[in-house]
């Protein structure tokens, strides 16, 4: 594992950065909520890491957070280029991080590292289904964008085994990890559908009813599309024997972080 910082510019990105806007949107909501996720992994990561003897794995910790602190300053500078045009944003991104608040205060150790490990075995889904299951929707989009998502979920992948064995450190078993990934789900899940919810209504104002229901059609085949890959891997995660060392590289994702770890030496 390594930290890997590419030089990615947003100033001039859309909102609408891939050709199928309800695919950009809900990845963008997505983008939405790791500022605060991923301050809260490393919250998490550090604590932890005060509470472990094993010095390998504090290693491990430690490019896992330098990971996670390049990716959500990437997202949030990202994340800046669309509250012009939807002031509601910083609202849901409110909530999420006193949500997150009240997790580091009133929730164990043990808890917040299951939910950490629920997150990143939910990334691994989505890692394989950016690299591997969308080549349509990503072509014709903003290069800079498949690019930021392509490097995230590319060291999502790599430090994939981080978080499984902090909990693992702490004592947390198979039912700690399924609580915490069901939290996580549900948690992550009710955000992410909100705010993609919201981007995508604001951009119907503005459309004609023929067009509003493209978009609304357009939507619920995405959102269908994504399920239908994610839930047998979701009932893999469920397994006692569910390893994510056992998950299969995607398809293009050590090669592309070959390419930025070269291109930033």
């Amino acid at each position: 594992m390594q930290a890997r910082n590419p030089r990615i510019t947003f100033e001039a990105a859309l909102p609408h950065w891939a050709p199928n806007h309800a695919f950009a949107q809900i990845t963008n909501a997505g983008s939405t909520s790791l500022p605060a996720v991923e301050t809260f992994l490393n919250t998490v990561m550090n604590r932890a890491s005060a509470e472990i003897a094993d010095e390998a794995l504090k290693r491990d910790i430690a490019v896992f957070t330098a990971q996670e602190g390049n990716h959500y300053r990437q997202h949030r500078i990202f994340n800046k280029t669309l509250y012009p045009r939807y002031p509601g944003l910083k609202a849901h991104e409110a909530k999420l991080q006193a949500d997150y608040e009240a997790m580091l205060a009133n929730r164990s150790l043990r808890f917040n590292a299951a939910y950490c490990e629920g997150f990143e075995s939910l990334g691994l889904i989505y890692a394989e289904f950016f690299f591997e299951r969308i080549d349509d929707l990503t072509a014709g989009a903003d290069a800079r964008l498949v690019k930021l998502w392509q490097w995230h979920l590319g060291e999502e992948f790599e430090h994939r085994t981080v978080c499984y064995d902090v909990l693992r450190a702490l004592g947390g078993g198979y039912a700690a990890r399924l609580i915490g990934f069901f939290h996580a789900a549900r948690h992550l899940g009710a955000y992410g559908k909100a705010v993609s919810t919201y981007l995508l209504s604001v951009d119907r104002r503005s459309m004609t009813d023929k067009a509003r229901r493209a978009s609304i059609a357009q939507e619920k085949r995405h959102r269908a599309r994504f399920l239908r890959f994610a839930l047998p891997r979701l009932l893999a995660i469920l397994s006692p024997f569910y390893d994510p060392r056992r998950k299969a590289e995607p398809r293009g994702s050590a090669r592309l972080l070959e390419t930025i770890a070269a291109a930033v030496r």
